[in-house]
């Protein structure tokens, strides 16, 4: 199987595994609203024609085709296409993990918040997420605070081991400034240029920043 194809079929399996086991839509913050199959079923197609044609697809039109979900329902509910990106956000929107605490070891709390930034890089749609963030975050207030959830949750493991290097002694500098100045080149390289990071690569930023700052 190329490599192409493994990446679409983890995109695939991901996108029913989060999208398609939706239980109860107020707990990702909606108003109580059609009841959850309909959402069940209109999620994995707006996020297909999301990632394939971009925001302009979710049309109402386009999505009772794709869906099979009434026009009705969709533009009584999701009339613009920033209605439904703020809900696929908040559903690609990672909490840090439990794994992600630190342990007193910066440059191995680093190495773990990498690893886990280029699997999202790698198995999560994270360019088009970005461009949503930037294209429809400056049109909708709703999306804008869903965009801000999307990037902290991306980079809270690196805000959360810097915090405890900084209290540490281990570095010093506002935490924020820290946190861009490792996950700045990735992005930039992964979202704006298209680039796949290796893991070694990513291993190597994160030495370097370390070495750089504890000299």
């Amino acid at each position: 199987m190329s490599h192409e194809r493994k990446r679409y079929e983890s995109l695939r399996q991901w996108i029913f595994a989060t999208i398609c086991s939706v239980n109860d839509t107020r707990s990702i913050g909606r108003p109580p609203g059609p009841h959850d199959d309909t959402l069940s079923k209109l999620l994995p197609s707006a996020l297909r024609l999301f990632l394939e044609e971009g925001g302009a697809a979710l049309t109402p039109t386009r999505l009772h085709q794709e869906s099979g979900v009434s026009r009705a329902t969709i533009y009584r509910n999701w009339p613009e296409p920033a209605d439904l990106i703020e809900i696929m956000l908040q559903f690609a929107t990672a909490a840090p993990e439990q794994g992600h605490q630190p342990t007193g070891d910066m440059r191995a709390d680093l190495q773990r918040a990498m690893e886990h930034l280029l699997f999202r890089f790698e198995h999560r749609p994270a360019r088009a997420f970005f461009g949503a963030c930037l294209e429809y975050g400056r049109q909708s207030a709703r999306v804008s605070d869903a965009a801000e959830a999307f990037v902290a949750g991306i980079l809270d493991p690196f805000r959360i081991a810097l915090v405890a290097a900084v209290e540490a002694g281990e570095v010093q500098g506002p935490v924020d400034d820290l946190v861009y100045e490792l996950t700045g080149p990735p992005i930039l390289r992964h979202v704006i240029l298209g680039e796949t990071l290796t893991a070694d690569e990513g291993a190597a930023m994160v030495d370097r920043f370390v070495d750089a700052h504890t000299r």
